[in-house]
């Protein structure tokens, strides 16, 4: 079951749009999943732009955790934070200023 994680929510409401189901209520002004209702589609997750909504897996609360930060999805950022040796460009030297 997917679950929103409120401090990350910027209250969009895009999510509810998304559902299929209708599962994802407002309540006190913030998005939250009716899990008796929800399919497990995954839909919200994917749409979510901040990625408020996480998988339960995560769920802190669910897993006795509760000041531990969340990680991203390791599958949706792989490669992306790579550093290539010997190919960083952005700080490549120019050896040439001394030459007359």
């Amino acid at each position: 079951m997917p679950w929103i994680n409120k401090e990350r929510c910027n209250n969009c409401k895009i999510c509810l749009k998304e559902c299929p189901v209708d599962a994802i209520k407002i309540s006190e002004n913030l998005p939250y999943i009716d899990n008796n209702i929800c399919n497990k589609c995954g839909k919200c997750l994917d749409i979510c732009p901040t990625k408020a909504i996480r998988p339960n897996s995560e769920n802190p609360e669910l897993r006795g955790r509760k000041n531990r930060p969340i990680r991203e999805n390791k599958r949706r950022n792989k490669g992306k934070n790579k550093i290539k040796k010997g190919r960083n460009r952005k700080f490549k030297r120019n050896n040439n200023f001394n030459k007359s």
